[in-house]
C-alpha cells in the first residue's frame, strides 16, 4: 500500500509493510524513510502495529505538538494564518509579545 499526501510543497509518502519484510529489507526501507521522508506502517499480529518515520519528521511533529500545546499559541498561529498581513516575518521578540498579550 502506498499513499501520497501533499503537505505544503513536501510530498509525504506513506507505505505499509510487514515486520518480516522490514527485517529482510531494512536497509532500503530505512534509507527511503531517511532520504525521502517516507512513513512506513509496519503491520504486526494482533494489531500491534508500529510506525517508522525519520528523525526529521519526528522532530517536526514534536515541534507542531509543542506549538499547539497552549491556547495562546493556537490562537496566535490562527490569527497569523488568517491575517491579510501574514507575509510579515516576526522577530522572536515580536512573537513573544504577541503570545504574551494573549495569555
Amino acid at each position: 500500500m502506498k499513499i501520497v499526501l501533499e503537505r505544503r510543497y513536501i510530498i509525504l509518502t506513506i507505505k505499509a509493510t510487514t515486520a518480516r519484510d522490514l527485517r529482510k529489507n531494512f536497509k532500503q526501507i530505512a534509507n527511503d524513510v531517511s532520504d525521502y521522508n517516507d512513513i512506513v506502517f509496519i503491520t504486526r499480529p494482533e494489531n500491534k502495529n508500529v510506525v517508522l518515520l525519520s528523525e526529521k519528521e519526528f522532530n517536526s511533529w514534536q515541534e507542531t505538538n509543542y506549538l499547539l500545546s497552549t491556547k495562546a499559541n493556537k490562537e496566535a498561529l490562527q490569527r497569523g494564518l488568517s491575517s491579510k498581513h501574514s507575509n510579515k516575518i516576526l522577530s522572536p521578540e515580536e512573537w513573544d509579545n504577541l503570545v504574551q498579550t494573549n495569555d
